[in-house]
């Protein structure tokens, strides 16, 4: 597999963010970025609620968890420090059936976050480790480390989380990845 795709277009669609980040600071709840913590379905679907948002068949889902926010107040050495591991742990969706079956059953296009893998890493369940199911398995796109800060504050302006998304990735035979290309448009 291949992102030889992008020649029928790349990916183009409604996008729906799921401000995890915000949510979590409004419910006083301290985010730790730089650590294994599994944000379970049960989550998504009480941030879902608070903003209103619904979904529609080939959605294209982003979750914003903070990530990208909290590695942008670092230090020069704690940046070094983060990239000395080897396996950098960071927080992002369970590795799990139930969010396996709630992202068949919500019928999304693609995924996206900002965080450096999609589902907590280090993996903490490997019988449902996201990147095979969702790449190989049902051939669909996850987009990693994407700065949703601005599409946040857009969107928390607008009292709206959804907007069309257009993406263009490289075309690179062979390759297994892309810089994104991603606009979002209101």
């Amino acid at each position: 597999m291949d992102v030889a795709w992008v020649d029928r277009g790349g990916i183009v669609g409604r996008g729906v963010l799921l401000d995890y980040a915000s949510w979590a600071d409004k419910n006083n709840i301290t985010l730790t970025p730089f650590e294994t913590k599994s944000i379970t379905v049960s989550t998504l679907k009480e941030v879902s609620e608070s903003q209103g948002t619904t979904f529609q068949q080939g959605d294209i889902l982003f979750i914003r968890t903070g990530w990208v926010r909290a590695y942008d107040k670092l230090s020069d050495d704690e940046c070094k420090t983060l990239a000395d591991y080897k396996v950098p742990p960071a927080h992002g969706i369970e590795s799990s059936e139930d969010t396996l079956r709630w992202l068949w059953e919500q019928d999304f296009a693609a995924v996206a976050g900002d965080q450096p893998s999609m589902e907590a890493w280090p993996c903490q369940n490997t019988d449902y480790f996201l990147h095979e199911w969702l790449l190989a398995g049902w051939g669909m796109p996850i987009g990693e480390l994407f700065d949703l800060e601005a599409l946040s504050k857009e969107c928390e302006k607008r009292g709206r989380w959804s907007f069309f998304f257009s993406s263009v990735p490289l075309k690179v035979p062979g390759g297994v990845a892309s810089p994104p290309n991603g606009v979002a448009i209101f």
